[in-house]
C-alpha cells in the first residue's frame, strides 16, 4: 500500500520516532506510474483544502507499507456533500477532489481509493522521497516496534520517551506478560519499555526499547486492542492515553465518522485529508467500548 505523507508527518517520523498512519491510501501497484511530485499530486488526490502539497513541489514523500492482517481498510465511497453521499450510500462526506466513487480522480488511470483506520506503522514499511526529476530515495525503514525507524541516508532521532501506546498495533502475551509486538511470519517481535531481567534475553535497541524475537507458537495471545467511544457526539477511536498531574488523564482520539462537515463544525484539527484528531480529557469520552481484534492468521491454536 502507499500513502502520500505530509511534510509535517515525514518530519515526525524522522525526528521524534512517530509511528502512526491514517487516512486515504492506495495500492502501490496502482500508482506505479506516478514517478514525480506532479504525478503523485494527481494519483493521491492531494489538492484538498489546506493541503501542504503542490504539484510543482521539489519532492513528495510517500510511505509504502505492507497490508498486515490487523490493518483495517474501508472503501472510500460517499460524496463531497450529504446529498451525494445519500445517493451513493457510502459513509464519507469529504472535500474535493474526493468524489466518493471509491476511486481517485486521476484521468487516464484507474486508482481504487481506501481509508485506513488510525494504526501503528507496520514492520517493514519504507519512507521514500520522490523528486521532481523522477528519482527516488529510500529515506528510512520502520524495522519493527522495537527498532522503529532506521536510515542510511538521513539522521533519525528516536523519541526521548520509549513508551508505546497499547491502543494501536499488535500486542502479544508471552511468559504471562502483555507486550507490544509485531508479527513476522512464524516469529513475533516482543518489546518492553523497561529492561526485563537478563534471563529473558532482550536486547536494547537504539530507540531505547528492549526487543526479543520469539516463535509465534510461544505466544498465548495475539491481538490488537480497539477502544472506541464518542466525544461531543462524534464516533472516535482512542489511540493513546496518558496521565495528567491532576490524575484525570487525557486521550488522543481519531474521528471515525467520516463526515467532514461535522468534524469541521466542531473545529477538530485536520491532520490530513479525512483525518481529524484531537486530545481531550478522558472523562469527556462516553459509550467507551474496548475489544480485542484477532485476525484469523494470528490464532495460536494448531
Amino acid at each position: 500500500m502507499q500513502k502520500a505523507v505530509t511534510p509535517a508527518m515525514s518530519a515526525a517520523y524522522l525526528d521524534g520516532g512517530y509511528d502512526r498512519l491514517a487516512g486515504f491510501v492506495v495500492r502501490a501497484e496502482d500508482v506505479a506510474w506516478a514517478t514525480t511530485p506532479a504525478d503523485l499530486f494527481e494519483a493521491h488526490g492531494l489538492g484538498f483544502p489546506g493541503s501542504p502539497f503542490t504539484a510543482d513541489a521539489p519532492h513528495v514523500d510517500v510511505l509504502r507499507f505492507p497490508a498486515t492482517p490487523q490493518l483495517r481498510f474501508e472503501n472510500a465511497t460517499g460524496g463531497p456533500d450529504q446529498k451525494t453521499r445519500e445517493l451513493t450510500g457510502g459513509p464519507f462526506v469529504d472535500r474535493p477532489p474526493f468524489q466518493g466513487t471509491g476511486f481517485v480522480l486521476a484521468p487516464g488511470h484507474l486508482v481504487p481509493l481506501y481509508w485506513l483506520v488510525h494504526s501503528r506503522v507496520p514492520a517493514g514499511s519504507e519512507l521514500v522521497r520522490i523528486a521532481a526529476d523522477g528519482t527516488s530515495t529510500l529515506l528510512a525503514r520502520y524495522v519493527d516496534v522495537g527498532f522503529a525507524w532506521v536510515s542510511d541516508v538521513v539522521t533519525v532521532t528516536p523519541s526521548p520517551n520509549p513508551r508505546i501506546s497499547r491502543l494501536v498495533g499488535p500486542m502479544a502475551k508471552w511468559e504471562n506478560t502483555y507486550l507490544s509486538a509485531d508479527v513476522l511470519g512464524d516469529d513475533v517481535v516482543v518489546v518492553a519499555e523497561v529492561e526485563p531481567p537478563a534471563a529473558y534475553g532482550f536486547e536494547r535497541t537504539p530507540a531505547g526499547r528492549f526487543r526479543r524475537v520469539v516463535p509465534k507458537a510461544e505466544t498465548t495471545e495475539l491481538f490488537e486492542m480497539d477502544m472506541s467511544g464518542r466525544w461531543n457526539g462524534l464516533e472516535v477511536r482512542v489511540v493513546d492515553q496518558w496521565p495528567t498531574p491532576d490524575g484525570a488523564g487525557v486521550s488522543r482520539v481519531s474521528y471515525t465518522g467520516h463526515n467532514a462537515d461535522l468534524a469541521e463544525g466542531l473545529q477538530l484539527p485536520k491532520v490530513d485529508a479525512a483525518v481529524y484528531e484531537v486530545t481531550v480529557p478522558t472523562d469527556h469520552l462516553v459509550e467507551v467500548v474496548t475489544t480485542q481484534l484477532v485476525p484469523a492468521s494470528w490464532t495460536t491454536s494448531g
